[in-house]
């Protein structure tokens, strides 16, 4: 038994519906994919559904944030990039451009805001779990800004000071009963981040930003652990997304 308790930790997550996992059900549909966790979040927001968790992974694509699809040529960016094999998809969320892909995983936790509960407990959530989770392969993750890293923030999770987990929020329904809460991670398991970091700072040149990342403020799960594994990327990545969902099966009590 984990040593974490959800709601010794976090007791206004207490909910008179339980916690459930969320699954998609929809093929070949990147955006609705990338997107899926807002409609979850609408959901909880009108009463649909009780709090859940979202765990994915998504075919290889840029996720930009609607601040910046408004920078000049963001439309002819993105036939760029598709051509590329790197479509461009907007949500919602915070932060900034991030790379997808079947190297990474997401985790979304979804639930109606309560009084009492900030933007801070959020992001201490989501690093809580993660933090556990990363521990159980030996590594102390510490929560800080990367600089240099695309889409930094203080709610990373660091590895020897390279960003493994970003984080961001969106809240909807402002202060209404139907508002709803979407905490949002993406761990970083195995992909060429020189790549990945390289097509963004594409995005941003098409688009006239002058800003640029670098790929070595980051790391991967795979990088972190080294010799420790030799699996293919679609055996390391499922098995990583195995443990991660027994884990939080566990914190949140989900049964099925």
């Amino acid at each position: 038994m984990s040593p974490f308790n959800l709601y010794n930790n976090f007791p206004l997550l207490r909910f008179d519906q339980p916690w459930s996992l969320e699954k998609f059900a929809g093929k070949g549909e990147l955006d609705k994919q990338v997107t899926f966790d807002e409609l979850l979040l609408e959901k909880v927001g009108r009463g649909e559904i009780g709090p859940c968790l979202y765990i994915n992974s998504t075919p290889r694509c840029l996720v930009a944030t609607v601040r910046e699809s408004r920078m000049s040529n963001f439309e002819a960016a993105q036939q760029v990039l598709a051509a590329q094999g790197w479509p461009v998809i907007v949500r919602c969320t915070g932060g900034s451009c991030v790379p997808q892909g079947p190297g990474v995983i997401n985790l979304a936790v979804i639930h109606p805001k309560v009084k009492g509960w900030h933007l801070e407990d959020g992001y201490q959530l989501l690093c809580a779990i993660l933090r556990e989770f990363l521990a159980g392969y030996g590594l102390d993750a510490a929560t800080g800004e990367a600089p240099g890293s695309f889409c930094d923030g203080n709610y990373n999770l660091r590895v020897a000071g390279q960003k493994l987990v970003g984080t961001a929020q969106r809240w909807a329904g402002g202060s209404r009963e139907s508002a709803a809460v979407l905490a949002h991670a993406c761990l970083l398991v195995d992909m060429d981040l020189v790549e990945a970091t390289g097509k963004i700072n594409s995005l941003y040149r098409l688009c006239d930003n002058p800003q640029q990342f670098l790929p070595q403020a980051c790391t991967t799960l795979r990088d972190c652990l080294g010799a420790m594994t030799t699996q293919t990327t679609k055996a390391f990545v499922g098995e990583v997304e195995q443990r991660l969902l027994l884990m939080v099966k566990e914190f949140f009590n989900i049964s099925s």
